[in-house]
């Protein structure tokens, strides 16, 4: 006789796979990278049904006025922010007070508002996520940003081996085992830690940039111009912070070599932070005020100040650790149609290779200099160079066509997975005639 299914679990629809989770961020709401490489993202996982909670830490008090406005602005865009204080000093003592804290309240958040995962923005966070575990069940997203330990080695900082870099490892390799979905920045550090072969869970997602967002702004490159008195001369522009892995050294330099390879060109500093770094380099150089320029810039603007200029530059030290990188300005210079001189850090030397849209340097001497400065100006003689710098971003950096649809993925992933733990917890399916038999579910990978 057929065996005959009697369906105790009443139904029969498969699990939505829209996620609720809890996005855990060891940075300030109000820093400019949070703007570009966290809400952005979530933003665009609220729009595609998610449910996201936002946790971060801030640097500063806020007011009660403060957090309101934060809070409103955030739910403006389909977020719930929470805002924890950040703790700087003594470092170790602060993080470590700053984990437990943000694991308490990861912990409530997720039951009190019935999230199934936590998003851990790199190690502090998954600490955290690790810590709440055992009172909040819920799936990890472990979202490694770099090899930290490694990077605190290669800057000096900690002692390989140190009980820093042996915590902070192990952490590392707790999460990465716990899981259900892995991001990195770089295919070369995918290979490091998961080998050649490719892994369902595993996430290759670069910092990219709003590619169409900074492309329509080329359009103020007059305005621009015109804002900062840059006149007719050519303009390399650098955005960022200086010292630790960011070479002012060297990219003063540079600039006083290639003035020679393209005559008149003004150096454009766009910062956030001290400038006093890069114009003691200018002073070492000889370098003139009248031949640079230093700006502060919103996020939202950046764009049109990156139209004013005609290449860029983006130096960062070539250190070991520096394979898991994906500089954000990348992305932003090359969607700006700039095309970029950069150091071989993550995946960038395989981004600019033969693509005609950027020159990696070679070495730190007047030599490799002059090579460079020479592969630019033939750039900035092309005129379709503009456009492939355009198009190469929007191939492998842009947010719209990569990031977000890979994020979406990944989050797909993990809502199918927390489906299934879900359902697994009902009354299974049972076979009438045949009591000795089970169904088992395949568990998703």
């Amino acid at each position: 006789m057929t065996p005959q299914l009697s369906i105790l679990s009443s139904s029969t629809t498969p699990p939505v796979s829209l996620l609720r989770s809890l996005y855990v961020c060891y940075l300030s709401l109000e820093d400019q990278l949070v703007e570009s490489q966290v809400v952005a993202y979530l933003e665009g996982l609220a729009e595609s049904g998610h449910t996201i909670h936002l946790l971060t830490f801030e640097t500063q008090p806020l007011t009660r006025g403060r957090r309101r406005e934060l809070r409103q602005a955030m739910r403006s865009r389909g977020l719930h922010w929470h805002g924890l204080r950040y703790h700087k000093r003594p470092s170790l003592a602060a993080t470590a007070f700053d984990t437990l804290c943000g694991a308490v309240v990861s912990a409530w958040l997720v039951r009190r508002h019935e999230l199934d995962a936590v998003h851990a923005r790199n190690h502090v966070p998954a600490a955290m996520a690790l810590l709440a575990a055992p009172f909040a069940a819920h799936q990890l997203v472990f979202d490694l940003r770099g090899l930290m330990a490694e990077e605190y080695v290669d800057a000096g900082r900690w002692p390989s081996g140190g009980l820093a870099f042996r915590v902070t490892k192990r952490v590392e390799r707790a999460a990465m085992r716990r899981a259900a979905g892995t991001v990195v920045l770089t295919q070369r550090v995918r290979r490091v830690l998961f080998g050649e072969e490719r892994r369902a869970d595993v996430f290759v997602i670069p910092c990219c940039a709003d590619v169409e967002r900074i492309e329509a702004d080329r359009t103020q490159r007059d305005v621009a111009r015109a804002a900062l008195g840059l006149g007719d001369w050519p303009v390399m522009v650098y955005v960022g912070k200086f010292g630790g892995w960011y070479m002012d050294a060297e990219m003063a330099d540079f600039f006083g070599v290639a003035r020679d390879a393209i005559p008149g060109l003004h150096f454009l500093v766009i910062t956030q932070a001290d400038s006093s770094a890069i114009e003691r380099q200018f002073a070492r150089r000889a370098i003139e005020p009248g031949e640079y320029t230093i700006t502060r810039v919103e996020h939202a603007r950046l764009g049109a100040f990156l139209a004013a200029a005609d290449v860029a530059i983006a130096l960062i030290e070539p250190a070991p650790s520096k394979v898991a990188s994906s500089p954000t300005k990348i992305g932003e210079c090359l969607a700006a149609g700039l095309p970029i001189l950069a150091t071989d850090v993550g995946d960038v030397k395989e981004l600019l290779h033969g693509s005609r849209a950027g020159v990696v340097l070679e070495g730190f001497s007047n030599s490799a200099y002059r090579s460079a400065a020479a592969e630019l100006a033939k750039l900035l003689a092309d005129e379709d160079t503009s456009d492939r710098c355009v198009a190469l971003a929007r191939q492998h950096l842009s947010l719209r066509d990569i990031g977000l649809p890979r994020y979406r993925a990944l989050y797909r992933l993990v809502g199918a997975l927390s489906a299934a733990a879900a359902s697994a917890e009902q009354p299974p399916i049972e076979l009438v005639d045949a009591p000795d038999q089970s169904i088992e579910r395949e568990r998703l990978r």
